[in-house]
């Protein structure tokens, strides 16, 4: 359904130099200052630069495109076109990894979703009284469309989050949750979000956080990392069989030993020392989704709590904080 024409000519630029737009016709949008083309495809309009636009609308050949990118945006449209559920749990995790910020906060604000997945965040965002521009550079714009369309104030972009193609310093707030850590260059990418946030604006990213004093969590991370070294060469549908019998020994192994462990005094301080328990809370299915999640996507950084920060200080954003949350959040002020 989307925001409509006259949303998408006062919101959308040219992501190569900023130009207006104006429709071409029903199903396309042109620059007026440089004359590129953009189509609107399911309702989408697909903002994309050479050569990502060869190489995933199939227009023409791609040259010198970043294999690894396309790759990851391939990696999570295949993922999130077989989880496009909506579970009621997602609302409180998004919930978690807006704090401080409560619902009240999104009523009014102009946001950006950068990295929308399957839209799940982008539709509780909206949901809440924002308007929502959710920006993907892969097919899971497909998926984020139909979890967006019943809310009301949401539009779906597939574009690059290194060309975002609206105007500078043009939203209240930009939100970045579990994407930056799977790109080349994560904090350049965030650096460049920045340009499109208000003067006192606000930013909030998720980022995979890399184990300091928990043994236990560095061994069976770098046994993921070890065997990442092969999953993300396999094809889709074998990382996508492996997540499987994967969520079944968390489950085994950390999962159900905790919730268990939760239900007996002596044994609850221990059972906050268990990794996976986050899925304690959650449907199985999103234990397999994260699976394959962490198992086929290319690229995979990790951060301390004292890197991200620096992040948000070499930005030179106000109020820096960083939170736990089975990884960092953090949040600056413009």
């Amino acid at each position: 359904m989307g925001l409509g024409k006259d949303k998408l000519l006062e919101t959308l630029r040219c992501p190569s130099c900023r130009g207006v737009l104006s429709f071409k016709a029903n199903d396309e949008l042109l620059c007026g200052a440089c004359s590129v083309t953009f189509p609107i495809v399911d309702g989408i309009p697909r903002m994309l630069l050479s050569p990502f636009r060869e190489a995933l609308l199939g227009n023409g050949s791609a040259t010198g495109v970043d294999a690894k990118q396309v790759a990851t945006a391939l990696s999570f449209g295949f993922e999130w076109q077989r989880f496009p559920e909506m579970y009621d749990e997602w609302e409180n995790q998004f919930l978690g990894y807006m704090q401080p910020h409560a619902a009240e906060f999104f009523r009014g604000k102009k946001v950006l979703d950068a990295g929308c997945g399957n839209g799940r965040f982008a539709h509780y965002a909206t949901k809440y009284g924002a308007e929502v521009w959710a920006i993907d550079l892969g097919p899971a714009v497909e998926v984020a469309a139909r979890n967006t369309e019943s809310v009301g104030q949401a539009q779906v972009v597939q574009a690059d989050l290194h060309n975002p193609p609206f105007e500078l310093e043009s939203f209240d707030f930009i939100y970045s949750i579990g994407v930056l850590h799977h790109l080349p260059d994560p904090e350049e990418a965030f650096k460049n979000l920045l340009r499109f946030l208000k003067p006192d604006g606000e930013v909030q990213i998720y980022l995979y956080w890399k184990p300091e004093r928990q043994p236990i969590k560095s061994v069976l991370l770098s046994s993921v990392s070890a065997a990442r070294q092969v999953t993300t060469r396999l094809p889709h549908s074998a990382v996508y069989a492996l997540a499987y019998p994967s969520a079944v020994a968390a489950f085994m192994f950390f999962v159900l030993p905790y919730r268990v462990m939760k239900q007996v005094g002596p044994l609850q301080e221990l059972a906050e020392e268990l990794p996976m328990k986050q899925y304690a809370s959650f449907p199985f299915r999103v234990c397999v989704n994260d699976q394959l999640d962490r198992f086929s996507a290319p690229i995979e950084n990790r951060y301390t709590r004292a890197e991200v920060l620096e992040w948000l200080e070499r930005a030179g954003l106000k109020s820096p904080q960083v939170a736990e949350n089975f990884g960092w959040v953090a949040t600056g002020r413009k």
